[in-house]
């Protein structure tokens, strides 16, 4: 735009041409030619300078590049398009130059809105490119920030402003636009923003009061915390001073000391007292900085207040604490240090120096170690280090001390860490007990304690107390194997629950004796019949009592309780008042056999003479027959007699076990509903047993697996020859199996002890017998068990080499002899069978009745010289000299003299082993000729010299 005072060329030029056609003729002309050059040349100076000044105005437009300068005329048609706009829109001069600007590089929808605005404002459309003229055309100049589209497609924020290009007429020409991008100040202006934003957050979160003044001492602003401090609004305080919102006498201290900071800038720290919304006066202390502008001008002062009402409060609790503390430390009688990490005490009370016998100054500085004893230096020396090294944070242990002088104490330690913040050791802390008297009693006790559990574990009676509760303290081993509870477990029960006790006869509960003494004080007994059921539901008959524990002053502090385990003793009471009946019976039986056997050995003898006199077709000779098989059962029958009665070791011979089992089962099962069924070989080996004590073992198993069997059942007696195996030979194996009710488990290993019986009526002598046959016989019995399945007892016993011959010998080219044979025997009818066989059998028999009578006639007859061959000695005499008393004598009188021993006793050891007392053979009553004449031939004849019938 030009200056007023400036010419117009253009005008100028069109004023010329007027002038010009104003001359009508030529005198005119001529005198206007002077003139005419003047003015043109006028002219042509000012389109000079036009031109250089629009060569100027270019060349600005061209260097404004970080602005964008365009030019429309009135209907928005771009007229100039500057450098700095093609750097900032991406487009050439050349290609917007006549273009309307809305179409190029605005964004539609902000025109659109901005439309839409300007309409409701002015109450008429507006649209298009009067969007940007709207407002210039009425009042001139306007700047906004706009947005504008560069030709890539990205969006650019700038500041445009629009200014109307006056026209000649009055009118506007066109509209020049301003651009400037503040995409950058934009983005700066809202990253400040936020950062703005952001510290006032952290400002109001922070819990300390902050403020800010101006250089006047006007608050400007303060957080949250600062305005509930003090109980007022944050609206009241902006814009006040320290006169305005705090008392008189403080707020002049708080303005004084605002001047000095404003005076020295820089920081300043100080304490005050503020009163709070509470309405009480707090300690703080005031961090305060000077603010100043870029220019080095006070702008103002921020500060921060930190509370400390509650740290000194703990300052001042902290140094009652140290000195309270201070008088425990030297008033306590546990001494205390403080040892360095390099070991060595750093502090320690007065009463750690007089425990060691030293001043405070001579354990200072001592390393811990050097005031142990030697014996437990090194393992002190090592718990402490582990301290040190933070293996363990704290040890409590017993410690042996060495004192100045020499002597020592023991010491209970209690040992810990002392950390700093970052757990790093400051220093360990230790206190020491003086516990050498405590040690002594403690050890003292200790050993009266093991003397005490000694002496419970060394008596045989069950021993529990329990205090006043009832409740368990303590069991000895007795009484935890009776009661089936362990100390550990009966600890603290009821001692109901641990010693449960009931009538024997009707199993009701007993009142447990406890009450009774904690009532009364005086000692209890229980009552007889009482049983005690242990854990596993075991009974046992007990005798017991109870007596109050008493302290010094005669107070009850518990009950003993004193019991012992009666059940075996009772047991083998009644088991010998059995075993006495028994044994009484058994001599009752022996004596019945013994008189049986006498009477049998008539009756034999004479029924054996009968069959040697009669005919074998002779009709009497098959009753004498069966008469003499009747005999020989009633002798087994005494056999068994004699075995009841327990007498003497078994008189072994060689037998054949399948008849004797047979014979002995069956008999035993006679009127039974059990069936037995054999399994014996043809080729079972001989065994050399008693026959008699060995059908008794048949008898009581077999009377065993029948009671197993109430209901009935098959009972398998199976026997086998077993080959050499190990350390035993040839062996015969006999087994009984029954399919009865079987034995428990718990029973097996006691079934063959004496008196041991599960039968309401059993003697429990029955499997003891069998037990000590079978080992008097070098064999051994087995039994397995399976409750509801039955049971087996497996019997072996050593095979014989001898083979078994059941021919019966040619009596009269076998048996008979001669020579002079002496009978002695008590019963006059066994004299006459024997004087009778003996004559049958070819010999000159005399008899007599008891010792002394055969020693005079043996006497007698070597006087005449015509001496006896045999003599055959009774064992029993009753008021008279028996056959062991008069063999001794008879021997003294003739070493040389033929004895053969006859017993109804035929258990007696005497029989079993007559040649250990002088006798060359026996012959057990009752007997028959053959037998008698057998013995007689190889005694007489030294076959063997001994002989055993």
């Amino acid at each position: 735009m030009r200056k007023p005072s400036e010419r117009d060329p253009v005008s100028d030029w069109d004023r010329l041409r007027e002038d010009i056609s104003g001359f009508g003729d030529l005198s005119a002309r001529k005198s206007y030619y002077p003139e005419l050059r003047q003015r043109l040349q006028e002219l042509e100076e000012a389109r000079g300078a036009l031109a250089v000044a629009n060569g100027q105005l270019q060349s600005v437009l061209n260097a404004a590049t970080e602005v964008a300068i365009i030019s429309t005329d009135r209907t928005g048609l771009i007229t100039l398009f500057n450098r700095g706009a093609e750097r900032m829109l991406g487009y050439g001069s050349e290609e917007l130059v006549g273009r309307s600007t809305p179409l190029v590089f605005h964004d539609e929808r902000e025109i659109r809105l901005r439309g839409e605005e300007l309409s409701t404002h002015l109450g008429h459309p507006v649209e298009g490119f009067d969007v940007f003229v709207e407002n210039a055309r009425h009042g001139g100049s306007e700047s906004r920030e706009w947005t504008y589209v560069r030709r890539d497609g990205s969006h650019i924020l700038v500041k445009l402003t629009v200014t109307p290009i006056p026209g000649g007429d009055g009118e506007f020409e066109g509209y020049l636009g301003i651009a400037e991008d503040i995409t950058e100040r934009k983005r700066i202006e809202q990253e400040l923003s936020a950062s703005r934003e952001l510290l006032n957050t952290i400002i109001e979160s922070i819990p300390n009061p902050i403020f800010f003044k101006d250089d006047n001492g006007v608050y400007e602003n303060c957080n949250r915390a600062f305005s509930d401090y003090l109980g007022f609004p944050k609206e009241r305080i902006i814009g006040s001073t320290v006169h305005d919102i705090s008392p008189p006498e403080l707020a002049q201290i708080y303005h004084q000391a605002d001047l000095e900071l404003m005076a020295q800038r820089g920081t300043q720290v100080y304490e005050a007292q503020v009163r709070y919304a509470d309405g009480l006066l707090h300690n703080v202390i005031l961090y305060k900085s000077a603010i100043e502008r870029g220019n080095g001008e006070l702008r103002g002062l921020v500060g921060v207040m930190l509370d400390i009402t509650d740290r000194i409060r703990a300052e001042e609790a902290l140094r009652e604490s140290e000195k309270r503390l201070r008088v425990i430390f030297d008033t306590s009688r546990a001494g205390i240090i403080l040892v360095s990490p390099e070991g060595t005490i750093s502090f320690a009370n007065q009463r750690m120096a007089e425990m060691f016998g030293c001043t405070l100054d001579e354990l200072i500085g001592t390393p811990y170690p050097d005031l142990l004893h030697p014996a437990e230096r090194a393992t002190g020396d090592q718990r402490m280090r582990r301290l040190i090294t933070g293996e363990v944070d704290h040890v409590t242990t017993e410690r042996h001390y060495l004192r100045r002088d020499g002597g020592d104490f023991w010491g209970y330690l209690s040992g810990k860490r002392l950390e700093n913040d970052d757990g790093s050791l400051q220093s360990l802390v230790g206190i020491v007990t003086d516990i050498t008297d405590l040690k002594t009693v403690r050890d003292s006790l200790e050993s009266e304690k093991e003397r005490l559990a000694v002496t419970l574990r060394s008596i045989g009676d069950g021993v529990i107390s329990v205090d006043t509760a009832g409740r368990v303290v303590l069991l000895n081993n007795v009484a935890e194997q009776l009661c089936g509870w362990s100390q550990e477990e009966a600890s603290g029960r009821p001692l109901a629950e641990v010693f449960p006790i009931v009538n024997e006869t009707t199993h009701a509960a007993i009142k447990n004796p406890v009450d009774e003494v904690l009532a009364t004080g005086r000692i209890v007994e229980l009552a007889n019949h009482t049983v005690l059921v242990s854990r596993d539901g075991t009974e046992r008959i007990i005798a017991d009592s109870a007596a109050p524990i008493r302290d010094a002053a005669g107070a009850i502090l518990g009950v003993v309780l004193v019991f012992r385990d009666m059940t075996q003793k009772k047991e083998i009471e009644e088991e010998l008042f059995r075993a006495r009946k028994l044994e009484s019976l058994g001599v009752l039986a022996g004596g019945i056999a013994h008189d049986f056997n006498n009477l049998l050995t008539g009756i034999l003898g004479n029924i054996s003479m009968a069959r040697m006199i009669v005919a074998e077709d002779h009709e009497a000779y098959p009753l004498l027959d069966r008469a003499q098989r009747a005999s020989d059962r009633a002798r087994d029958l005494t056999q068994q007699l004699l075995t009841f009665s327990r007498g003497g070791a078994p008189m072994k011979k060689v037998t054949s076990l399948a008849h004797l089992l047979i014979d002995s089962a069956t008999f035993a099962l006679r009127g039974a509903n059990v069936r037995c069924s054999f399994a014996i070989p043809d080729e079972l080996w001989p065994v050399e047993v008693d026959p008699g004590q060995m059908s008794q073992v048949v008898n009581n198993l077999v009377i065993n697996a029948d009671q197993a069997m109430p209901e009935g059942g098959v009972l398998t007696v199976r026997a086998e020859n077993v080959p050499p195996a190990g350390r035993h030979g040839r062996r015969v194996r006999i087994e009984f199996i029954d399919a009865g009710v079987g034995i428990p488990e718990k029973y097996l290993s006691r079934i063959f002890d004496p008196y041991f019986t599960t039968k309401q009526q059993g003697s429990g002598l029955g499997l003891a017998t069998v037990y000590s046959i079978i080992r008097n016989h070098d064999g051994e019995i087995r039994v397995s068990s399976q409750p509801g399945t039955g049971t087996v007892f497996t019997v072996e016993l050593p095979a014989s080499d001898i083979v078994v011959t059941t021919e019966e010998p040619d009596v009269d080219i076998h048996l008979r002899g001669g020579g002079r044979v002496l009978v002695m025997d008590d019963d006059e009818m066994v004299r006459d069978m024997a004087v009778g066989a003996l004559k049958l059998l070819g010999y000159d028999a005399v008899a007599c009745c008891e010792g002394e009578g055969a020693l005079q006639l043996y006497r007698q007859a070597q006087d005449e010289n015509d001496p006896f061959a045999v003599v055959i000695m009774d064992l029993t005499i009753p008021g008279g000299m028996g056959g062991k008393d008069t063999v001794a004598r008879l021997l003294e009188i003739d070493p040389a003299a033929q004895v053969i021993v006859s017993s109804g006793y035929s258990n007696d050891p005497i029989v079993s082993h007559f040649a250990d007392f002088g006798f060359c053979g026996a012959v057990n009553k009752p007997y028959s000729i053959e037998q008698l004449g057998a013995v007689l031939r190889e005694v007489i004849a030294g076959s063997t010299g001994i002989r055993r019938v």
